[in-house]
């Protein structure tokens, strides 16, 4: 089985992509723009990211005055082959979603701060069908979890936009749908989060007051990736 350092597994994103588009079965014609729209991400970072797998041979890319042509390597599809087999094991228990479980804690007020914006608020109505709560309620993940969040990370998820006010610009935030204790919710995960062992998740109530949470308290999270 291929081995996938951490760092990689930040790209498996982008190989699952190319995938999609067909450069499994041969060379892939794609712009740096388009890739860049279907990751929601900027143009210059699309790039970066096919040079980081191209630079661990991942993908073949071929650059021509018509345009780059890619395609996934033999390596490149170990990869993938490895992560289904590892996914297949994870949810083999509870097909269709991953169990996260850990405590309670306090966060910094960054969640209030970045969910109340109304660029985020809005989109989060449009795509989850509820008006989210400004703040997160945050669980500090059990090891065991840490493992099941690692794999939710490189699957291809959902994603609001970023945006830009008069005073800061804010970034993508992509989100998984889940359940807290039969909760309609959602995971939220910054592109600059700073802290991994920690699950941020958005609901259109306070989570702790509807629920009845307090630090320390134990608590499972349905996600459904």
């Amino acid at each position: 089985m291929i081995e996938v350092n951490l760092t990689e597994k930040t790209w498996i994103e982008t190989l699952l992509l190319l995938a999609k588009e067909g450069a499994a079965q041969g060379e892939l014609r794609i712009p740096s723009s388009r890739l860049a729209k279907l990751l929601g991400v900027s143009k210059q970072t699309a790039i970066r990211k096919l040079a980081e797998l191209e630079k661990q041979s991942l993908i073949t890319r071929r650059v021509e005055p018509r345009g780059q042509y890619l395609r996934i390597t033999t390596a490149g599809m170990s990869a993938l082959r490895a992560l289904h087999q590892e996914l297949g094991r994870i949810l083999k228990q509870e097909p269709g979603k991953l169990i996260l479980s850990g405590k309670v804690v306090t966060g910094m007020g960054e969640g209030s701060y970045y969910v109340g914006q109304p660029g985020y608020a809005e989109q989060f109505q449009r795509e989850l069908g509820f008006l989210p709560y400004p703040g997160t309620l945050d669980i500090k993940l059990d090891k065991a979890s840490l493992e099941l969040r690692e794999a939710m990370l490189r699957l291809p998820s959902r994603q609001v936009s970023g945006f830009r006010t008069k005073e800061r610009t804010f970034g993508p935030v992509k989100f998984f749908p889940a359940k807290v204790k039969g909760v309609k919710s959602a995971v939220v995960i910054p592109n600059r989060t700073h802290h991994t062992d920690i699950l941020e998740i958005i609901a259109p109530h306070n989570l702790r007051k509807t629920i009845g949470l307090k630090d320390g308290d134990e608590v499972k999270v349905e996600v459904f990736p």
